[in-house]
């Protein structure tokens, strides 16, 4: 089955300066999730912008809505899913660890 989640990068290059190696819109269709990863020299941010989700953060899960921001810290581990019944939609920013510039 293909993937039920698409992510649109809004800025590429060197616009994000170096610092920041991904900032994209990221939709996720209800019932799909994008699964556990970690991250590794890195932080990731996510901003809710729409639809409602679980959120993975380690070992710890909680709601997510719109308006809602969570942060993953570098050598952390998350994932996400789309539990409602409209698509999951979030700002996704992944910025370099500061003694890595």
């Amino acid at each position: 089955m293909a993937d039920r989640h698409t992510t649109e990068k809004l800025l590429e290059g060197e616009r994000l300066s170096g610092k920041v190696t991904l900032f994209a819109k990221v939709t996720i269709l209800p019932g799909d999730e994008l699964p556990y990863h970690e991250h590794h020299g890195e932080t990731e941010v996510y901003h809710i912008l729409s639809g409602e989700g679980i959120y993975q953060d380690n070992n710890k899960t909680y709601p997510v809505q719109a308006g809602m921001t969570t942060f993953c810290e570098d050598g952390s581990g998350h994932a996400v899913s789309c539990s409602g019944k409209e698509p999951l939609v979030f700002l996704a920013m992944i910025q370099k660890k500061a003694e890595l510039l």
